[in-house]
């Protein structure tokens, strides 16, 4: 009996309405946003079946946090403590076969809250010592530990669910990741064939325990690309990402102020994400990489301002060019031009133009409005779980330098800056999605120069 079943026949199931969460609600107790309200699966697995299919896999086993998340709706508690590793998941190819979620006891009351799609989940402990088993035999598994639950109190329907789950997952426990993977393979018909694994220490552990009939496959790049388009969840996600990142951007350089050091700065964008509920990913002031060339900001010169932060560990990507105080004709000058990329390119996306159409567009219409050439470089490139959410090639698999081409429901971003040390930089850099027709932008289109 899996976990939906065993919730439906206590009766500790929720109602779907209880799912429901309106953010600007008058009942909302918080101006932040609920992850996922209605807590569907994020993992596009259409485009998964597709991928598997053309690069003849058998299924998917995900040992990468991301990739776990993306397929089994959970960032483990494991993962939050950096403990590594934090769990696995499953992905057959036959779509009629289940997948599974491979995690320790320490997720077994989050997934008994049902707040969200969860996929089927296997246990694990560790296996009781002093046993010999032959190779290729599950030994016995040591029981997790019970919480206790006072007697003679009235408890509520979630402590109920709690306790009635955990004494059926503790009962049933796998003796160790590598047996529970071993359960969740034999249950999808994953026993033969070609398997993707986006870590490859998945293969060593299974081979330790006598698991064979299997080619195991590097398939880290593989997740990658199933993970360029989005799903309307992850859509939603972003959307939200996007907006909030944009605004705690511009909040922290509204707060920018001549003498502050890039740690002020940095710790203002902090301050600004978690009002809104994203979580800085990273930030950039100044120039890339080595931030205020005068070790504090001073007024007149132009910088780079490239803010990253995630809403429920999906990214948006944000950047433009802060000057404080009057900026100089130069400075003028090269954010039109900035400007005028930005136009020229985004009025070209839509399904089917390549990734390097849109960076050579870019690159020649900065130029040709006067930025010298050897101070632009661009960068169209997919944004979601990761930063740059896109494999370069399929490494493992086919070494082939991949040339990307749009697709509905891409989300990306095109880096538009320019860097002269000794001068300053710029950047324009705004979060879309690709649409039939062309882009749904995500984050506010404003201009590219921003003075203070």
């Amino acid at each position: 009996m899996d976990r939906r079943e065993l919730l439906a026949a206590t009766g500790l199931g929720l109602a779907a309405s209880a799912l429901s969460y309106e953010a600007n609600s008058a009942t909302a107790t918080s101006s932040i946003p609920r992850v996922n309200p209605a807590g569907k699966l994020l993992a596009n697995k259409a485009r998964a079946y597709d991928v598997m299919a053309r690069l003849e896999l058998d299924g998917l086993i995900a040992g990468n946090p991301l990739n776990v998340y993306y397929l089994a709706n959970t960032i483990t508690l494991g993962v939050k403590f950096r403990t590594d590793p934090g769990g696995y998941a499953t992905l057959p190819s036959d779509p009629s076969q289940p997948s599974f979620f491979v995690c320790t006891p320490a997720e077994t009351w989050d997934i008994a809250n049902q707040e969200r799609e969860i996929p089927e989940t296997i246990f694990y402990t560790s296996a009781k010592p002093g046993q010999s088993n032959p190779p290729g035999v599950e030994p016995s598994a040591n029981r997790p530990r019970d919480y206790a639950h006072r007697e003679g109190v009235t408890l509520t329907e979630r402590e109920k669910s709690w306790v009635a789950y955990q004494d059926t997952v503790n009962a049933a426990v796998a003796p160790g990741a590598a047996w529970a993977l071993v359960r969740a393979l034999k249950r999808s018909g994953m026993t033969k064939g070609r398997i993707g694994v986006d870590d490859m220490r998945i293969k060593l552990m299974l081979d330790a325990i006598g698991f064979t009939g299997v080619t195991f496959v590097p398939a880290d790049d593989v997740f990658k690309l199933i993970r360029m388009v989005k799903t309307e969840t992850e859509v939603e996600l972003m959307r939200i990402a996007g907006k909030n990142n944009e605004a705690a951007a511009m909040g922290a350089m509204r707060r920018m102020q001549s003498g502050m050091r890039f740690e002020d700065f940095q710790n203002m964008f902090r301050q600004e994400c978690a009002a809104r509920g994203n979580t800085m990913t990273s930030i950039i002031l100044g120039m890339p990489g080595g931030m205020t060339p005068d070790e504090t900001a001073v007024k007149g010169k132009p910088y780079i301002v490239d803010a990253v932060s995630m809403f429920g560990e999906y990214n948006g990507d944000y950047a433009r060019t802060l000057v404080l105080g009057e900026p100089t004709k130069e400075i003028l000058f090269r954010a039109k031009a900035n400007r005028l990329a930005r136009e020229a390119t985004f009025a070209m996306i839509k399904p089917g133009v390549k990734f390097s159409a849109l960076r050579d567009m870019a690159f020649n219409t900065m130029v040709k409005a006067g930025i010298p050439e050897h101070l632009v470089f661009i960068t169209p490139h997919s944004v979601g779980l990761s930063h740059t959410d896109q494999p370069f090639r399929l490494a493992g698999i086919d070494e082939t330098p991949i040339q990307h081409v749009l697709e509905e429901n891409m989300v990306l971003t095109i880096d538009l800056p320019y860097v002269e040390v000794g001068w300053g930089g710029g950047h324009n850099e705004d979060l879309f999605r690709v649409t039939k027709t062309g882009y749904e932008a995500l984050n506010p289109e404003s201009d590219p120069l921003v003075v203070v």
